[in-house]
């Protein structure tokens, strides 16, 4: 009798592991994309609004570009969605400036100077995602898996007016990236 209890203890533990699947519930959506920025510009917040600590910070950016460089996940241009190749990656990290300067001295004439500008980590201060949501409707939990992540770097016109955030290039943790759904 206590065997049978035991077995019939174990069938139901099965059957409950089995419809409850991997917890995560329902799919919300197949995708959603939004920025996350990890580095505030804001002085009057408190430190942890729209911020991650420094040194977490770094070592989260540090461990972006780490697997972006080594070839660990599928590294994508943000325009074309191709896979880009160890050189393309650095590209991405490298900016080339065309600047027009004048001569300090007589006749003052203008020239024209390129400045190119390896990427630093603190540059990234938002961090784009791409998620699949899930609802677990019997507990209100909304699990979210990444599919792909953007580092985002504030971008200047000559002039140094800020323009926005350039996007350097996903990285894909999905085999379905970036846009099949099948």
């Amino acid at each position: 009798m206590k065997k049978n209890s035991l077995i019939l203890a174990g069938i139901f533990m099965v059957f409950l592991m089995v419809s409850c699947g991997s917890g995560k519930g329902d799919k919300l959506t197949e995708r959603i994309q939004y920025d996350v920025t990890i580095k505030s510009p804001e002085k009057d917040l408190e430190w942890w609004v729209q911020n991650l600590e420094g040194p977490k910070r770094e070592k989260l950016v540090q461990a972006i570009i780490e697997s972006a460089r080594s070839g660990k996940v599928k590294v994508y241009d943000v325009m074309s969605n191709k896979v880009l190749d160890e050189q393309q990656i650095k590209d991405q990290g490298t900016r080339t400036e065309l600047l027009t300067l004048q001569r300090p001295q007589e006749p003052y004439e203008e020239y024209d100077t390129v400045i190119k500008r390896e990427l630093q980590l603190s540059d990234i201060t938002r961090i784009r995602f791409l998620e699949q949501w899930y609802l677990n409707e019997s507990s209100g939990k909304i699990t979210k898996e990444i599919l792909a992540i953007c580092p985002l770097v504030e971008s200047y016109t000559e002039e140094g007016t800020y323009r926005g955030h350039q996007p350097l290039f996903w990285l894909s943790y999905n085999k379905k990236f970036p846009l099949e759904t099948k």
